[in-house]
């Protein structure tokens, strides 16, 4: 047998609770220069291009989204899946 939601909900008297130690915190500040710094990935690409020597072994693939392939044949989608990626 399930517990209903009435089941599970329990109302705590008022005289327990301590209003006067609870806190209400601001909302933190906007950050907007965050927005615009470079992502982890755009700055390995950069290190990438800089570098005469990169390591075969770090590959970098790019990001790509279930939207792209929405349209997309099922039956293709594994193979144009892996044309993407770095070999």
């Amino acid at each position: 047998m399930r517990p209903s939601i009435t089941r599970l909900v329990r109302i705590i008297p008022r005289s327990a609770l301590k209003i006067d130690q609870a806190r209400v915190f601001p909302a933190p500040a906007p950050q907007p220069l965050e927005m615009f710094k470079p992502t982890v990935i755009d700055l390995l690409l950069r290190q990438k291009e800089e570098s005469l020597n990169w390591p075969a072994n770090i590959r970098i693939e790019p990001v790509v989204k279930k939207k792209i392939f929405a349209r997309v044949d099922a039956s293709l989608r594994t193979r144009m899946k892996r044309l993407l990626k770095e070999t």
